[in-house]
């Protein structure tokens, strides 16, 4: 067709042949003439979807709205987003430090058990959404169960709750060895039964180790059809025999999928539906390096070490002799398979992951450890295992080949290391601040949000955008301890960073925040002395 042709069409057919174009082809299309150029900025449909990639969305297919109207609540979200301008606020009471009850905060859930009810009852929260037209929701389920359990999580997508029990010791007997049991239930969330999709109701796993309860510590992801748990035995002066385990299954049909075991295993998460991410620590005893491994998720119940195979792993800065990162932290919120509710005019796009990887680094000799966090894309981290060949095993992919320009490296900014994990969702990181003293004696307490969105972060700096409450942080970060590292390290990966001030107490009763967490449409503040929230909603 050529030009003269396609200006003889209608507007509504140029519109609807633009609304069925990918927003990369919909951008070339403003480059080929002033006549495209303006019949694009034209289409509510194709201002749409470029907004929608920018943002890093995607697209509820089953909402009734039009474009324009989803376009006008999409830019309203973003500048409220970047201005920190929530609409309204919820309390929330927390469950108290010693009770031994559970929580989670997913996919705009939160959950909190609450042991002390008879029988036990798992109260849930639906969040709300002022801008995709999700209402507050609670109800509560009876599971007698959750008094024995040592560890939960919740996919609300896919109405899952996943339970774990204690672990009960086995001991030996005719010629089985002496080893933990533990029972994996898969629940539904709306009721509390046997999830309807499983084929097998309970999980039964057998771990190779013997500790209590209180000496494990568990961490259970979710991602589509997949359920990873990681066995994590104190290092509390641990014997031979307590060895940090990791498992992967197919919960729909109840089948082992991965098992590795390894002192070096520290952390993991889901990189894709086939590709697992584990971060390990230096292993003096195997001699394994410090980094984040890549394995492949596939059918098999032989158990490995975690250097037996992998695909590749990527290195770290190089530590000094005398330093070694002691523990590792991988977050990363949604998972890859993460499914968005298609009712809602838009959700956070699957592929818009940020990871963080937080490091607690110790000098040999002394007693205090510091702190570092390398903030990456999930899309950086997939470029690489793309482009090695197929059937790559054990490469190695230096931290100076992918570290300087693919990551951002710096001492930790203020969050939690251990219980409120809750920090980062798609591409944003939340940070809360608490300067020492401020007015009255009382600290000013300031919401930081960084967000490595790379497409809005090239837009925002290539039409000079100003906003009074963000700024761009495209300048190298230097990191010149020498007594930790090797040398000094350099990296750039560009993000901005939100900030407000919250309003300071109006007396010392009143609620200050000691962390903050972030999901879709919310910010979660935390206040762990009084066990109250406070949720700021979008």
């Amino acid at each position: 067709m050529n030009q003269q042709s396609l200006t003889s069409l209608d507007s509504e057919t140029i519109n609807r042949i633009l609304s069925n174009l990918s927003w990369r082809s919909i951008l070339k299309c403003r480059l080929v003439s002033k006549f495209l150029c303006s019949a694009v900025d034209q289409c509510p449909a194709a201002q749409y979807a470029i907004e929608l990639a920018v943002s890093g969305m995607e697209d509820g297919t089953r909402n009734q709205l039009t474009a324009t109207s989803r376009l006008a609540l999409l830019k309203e979200r973003n500048f409220c987003w970047d201005a920190l301008r929530w609409g309204t606020m919820k309390d929330l009471s927390l469950p108290l430090q010693d009770s031994g009850d559970l929580w989670e905060l997913s996919g705009g859930i939160f959950a909190q058990s609450h042991l002390s009810a008879d029988p036990p009852s798992l109260r849930l929260h639906q969040l709300p959404s002022q801008y995709r037209n999700i209402h507050v929701n609670s109800w509560r389920i009876m599971i007698p169960l959750l008094r024995s359990t040592q560890d939960l999580t919740i996919d609300p997508v896919q109405d899952l709750l996943v339970l774990v029990e204690k672990p009960v010791l086995i001991p030996t007997h005719n010629n089985v060895k002496e080893h933990m049991s533990i029972h994996i239930h898969l629940l539904s969330m709306a009721t509390g039964q046997v999830h309807p999709s499983v084929a097998v109701q309970v999980i039964n796993h057998d771990l190779d180790m013997r500790c209590t309860p209180k000496e494990l510590s568990l961490s259970i992801q979710v991602s589509g059809s997949l359920v990873g748990i990681l066995f994590l035995p104190s290092n509390k002066n641990p014997p031979r025999n307590k060895i940090p385990e990791l498992a992967v299954w197919d919960w729909l049909r109840g089948e082992l999928l991965l098992i590795r075991s390894s002192r070096e295993i520290a952390t993991f998460a889901f990189l894709t539906s086939h590709l697992l991410l584990v971060g390990a620590v230096m292993n003096k005893v195997d001699m394994a390096e410090p980094g984040l491994y890549v394995l492949t998720i596939s059918a098999s119940t032989i158990k490995l070490t975690l250097t037996g195979d992998y695909i590749c792993a990527f290195g770290f800065p190089s530590f000094d002799l005398v330093v070694s990162p002691e523990a590792i932290l991988i977050r990363s919120d949604p998972s890859p398979e993460w499914k968005p509710n298609q009712e809602v005019p838009f959700s956070i796009a699957r592929g818009h992951r940020l990871f963080i990887i937080t490091i607690h680094v110790k000098i040999e000799g002394e007693k205090e450890k510091v702190t570092y966090d390398l903030f990456t894309l999930a899309s950086i981290l997939l470029s690489y295992v793309t482009s090695l060949p197929r059937q790559t095993h054990r490469h190695t992919i230096k931290w100076d080949t992918w570290g300087p320009t693919g990551t951002r490296f710096l001492k930790s900014p203020p969050h939690s290391y251990d219980v409120w994990t809750g920090y980062v969702f798609g591409s944003k990181f939340i940070s809360l601040i608490t300067p020492p003293k401020s007015r009255a004696g009382q600290s000013l307490q300031t919401i930081q949000v960084w967000d490595f969105n790379q497409l809005a972060i090239k837009r925002a700096t290539a039409l000079g955008v100003e906003k009074d409450n963000v700024y761009y942080v495209s300048d190298t970060t230097v990191v010149d301890d020498l007594d930790m590292f090797v040398k000094t390290i350099r990296t750039s990966l560009p993000y901005s960073v939100a900030t407000r001030t919250l309003p300071p107490p109006c007396s010392p009763q009143d609620q200050t925040f000691t962390d903050a967490m972030c999901s879709e449409d919310t910010i979660f503040l935390v206040d762990e002395k009084r066990r109250r929230a406070r949720i700021l909603i979008f």
